[in-house]
């Protein structure tokens, strides 16, 4: 029996259970309807256009839910399927399990639209995400709730398609099992969305070994159907590449549950089909859906389409206790050594909260920060990184928790943790970390330079560096309150005191400086325009203390860095902080670990996407 169109009030209540409880228990990102205030209507338009792509096509329906399927299995739903290749650089859609993907043009026609009426504010990622729900839903496939809020991804390697993130054709039940654990998904997870397949044709490529050289001896698969294979050899000669086949013979067309009526017939087109009867858990829910006209499986796609749509977000990602079992002491060696050994360099803490910082706005809290470079050009040679200290500290605790627990703790991780507990150490707040991330094997200092914000940048530039990361004009403020234990070389600002227009001398000094702290820090402190070894304070007199004294000093024009100062000229972020000067500190508190919590799940790697470095200024050879 086919999938009814209009499913039940109670199908579609128990779907929106599903959601609540998975928000309930994320630690922020996607949510339903994200692009409400921004860009109202988006979700109509992006129905609107699909639909009349699907009404005409009704076949690019699998496509396109293949598409995002292979979308989210590679670092995440980020879009970065839907990326070019460049000279250097051939992307994920060159890839060879991609080479068959269609229905790129119906990204693109959503997209156009979307532009058109809310210019660079619904990305490509959940474009995808949303196609790939209206298309199955015009074929009378279930419905699922779509939250929004992905970004887009900027990397996009062909490579990543080939080792084990996409699972293959050929690939075995231990193998299928595996990957999408690596995902967060489960085993019903992975019997589920192989329903998918209903709608799916194949190039007999994909299959034709079982049909002509199974074993290297030119025979064929015993687990499938003998007439079955009689029958698909009259469509697929040997070494035949352009010859497409059902994957669900008479019913392709329709999202139904025939897909296990075959698979249970032994009639599954792959070897990752027929691997589902090789487990117990798998076979058992193939032949429920086979005799009971696939019962559950509306329900079961639903939820398991909900589940994959956050892998790369937050909620898929990271959560707190990630090493209780696979290294119960890590966190207490960490914390161990911090307590240990900050009360004797408490300045220490300032400076691992600005590694982190830096860390995540380039490619995601990698650790990418910490490598060394082999042609000065890691991140942590440019311009920005080169005040970084501390990276002994971080490779002691490394050190410690190998030999505790070896290749299990990622550097990436240690960062987070050492920022947190250096700062609650000094007296500062407190928040979550939550643990899983894998360490990057990449680190550019041009990325750097590009992403990090400067102390130079004025209003617009940090707005958007911030947005990139997809923090807002709040965690801009919050983050930036940090300068209240934080120390700059001269140079950071010195162009504020002497050189502000270009012109140079004495009276060339930044009028949005006060004039009062200007001439004193040009008596004490940068007595020349070429200092570039003296340190300032950027909260004097309450450095060592984390407090809201650096908001009090904005307001009165005293702030160091031009970035600073800009804090001051837009009215929502200067209303904001005149309201954290009117609350409390335990407010200011409670608010700087909503951001640090935020800032912390930016472009995070997990599952099988980075490593786990052995040593955290070299990446694994």
């Amino acid at each position: 029996m086919a999938i009814q169109k209009l499913l039940s009030i109670f199908f579609h209540l128990s779907i929106q259970v599903l959601f609540v409880s998975y928000l309930t228990n994320a630690q922020g990102g996607l949510q339903l309807g994200f692009y409400e205030r921004m860009c109202p209507g988006a979700e109509a338009i992006v129905s609107k256009v699909t639909y009349r792509f699907i009404s005409r096509a009704p076949t690019l329906a699998a496509p396109l839910l293949r598409m995002h399927f292979h979308d989210c299995f590679v670092r995440g739903c980020d879009g970065s399927v839907l990326l070019n290749s460049t000279k250097n650089n051939p992307a994920e859609k060159d890839g060879v399990p991609n080479l068959s993907l269609r229905g790129y043009h119906v990204i693109d026609a959503v997209k156009l639209e979307l532009e058109k009426k809310c210019p660079g504010v619904v990305s490509c990622a959940d474009i995808l995400a949303l196609v790939a729900r209206d298309a199955v839903g015009q074929i009378y496939g279930p419905f699922w709730e779509v939250p929004t809020g992905r970004r887009d991804g900027r990397v996009s390697i062909s490579a990543e398609t080939l080792n084990g993130n996409l699972p293959a054709p050929f690939a075995n039940i231990s193998s299928l099992k595996q990957n999408f654990a690596s995902k967060g998904l489960s085993v019903k997870d992975l019997v589920v969305l192989s329903g998918g397949h209903t709608i799916g044709t194949s190039h007999c490529s994909s299959f034709d070994s079982r049909l002509y050289n199974f074993t290297g001896k030119g025979d064929t698969d015993p687990s499938l159907d003998p007439n079955y294979v009689v029958h698909l050899k009259k469509i697929c000669k040997p070494k035949d590449t352009t010859t497409i086949v059902e994957m669900d013979p008479g019913s392709f067309k329709t999202f139904d549950e025939d897909y296990y009526t075959l698979v249970a017939k032994r009639r599954g087109l792959f070897e990752s089909d027929a691997a589902l009867l090789n487990d117990n858990e798998t076979r058992d829910y193939v032949k429920l859906q086979s005799a009971t006209h696939g019962s559950t499986f509306a329900k079961d796609f639903a939820e398991s389409m909900v589940k994959m749509g956050f892998i790369g977000s937050c909620q898929a990602q990271l959560q707190m206790g990630f090493y209780s079992k696979s290294c119960p002491k890590a966190e207490k060696i960490v914390l161990d050594y911090v307590k240990k050994h900050i009360p004797n360099a408490p300045s220490l803490a300032a400076t691992f909260i600005r590694m982190n910082f830096h860390d995540c706005f380039v490619r995601g809290c990698d650790a990418s920060v910490l490598l060394n470079s082999t042609s000065g050009n890691a991140e942590r040679d440019a311009v920005p990184n080169q005040t970084l200290r501390g990276f002994g500290f971080i490779d002691a605790i490394k050190s410690l928790l190998e030999e505790e627990c070896p290749s299990v703790v990622s550097c990436a991780d240690i960062i987070s943790l050492v920022s947190r507990d250096s700062i609650v150490l000094t007296g500062g707040p407190s928040w979550q970390v939550p643990t899983g991330r894998r360490d990057g094997s990449i680190s550019r200092s041009s990325e750097a330079r590009n992403n990090i914000p400067s102390p130079f940048s004025n209003f617009t530039t940090l707005q958007t560096l911030f947005a990139n990361q997809g923090l807002d004009l709040k965690d801009l403020v919050l983050l930036s309150g940090a300068h209240t234990i934080g120390i700059a070389h001269c140079p950071a600002f010195s162009n504020r005191l002497y050189n502000f227009t270009g012109v140079g001398g004495q009276n060339d000094q930044d009028p949005a400086l006060d004039s009062e702290y200007a001439a004193n820090l040009k008596a004490n402190k940068c007595r020349t325009p070429t200092d570039n070894t003296t340190k300032v304070e950027m909260d004097p007199g309450s450095r060592k203390t984390f407090d809201l004294s650096y908001y009090t000093l904005l307001l009165k024009r005293r702030g160091l860095f031009q970035s600073d100062a800009a804090l001051t000229t837009n009215s929502a972020t200067l209303n904001f902080i005149n309201q954290l000067l009117q609350g409390s500190i335990d407010n200011f508190f409670a608010e700087f670990a909503k951001s640090m919590e935020k800032m912390g799940r930016i472009n995070v790697k997990t599952g099988t996407v980075g490593e786990i470095r052995k040593q955290c200024a070299v990446v694994n050879s």
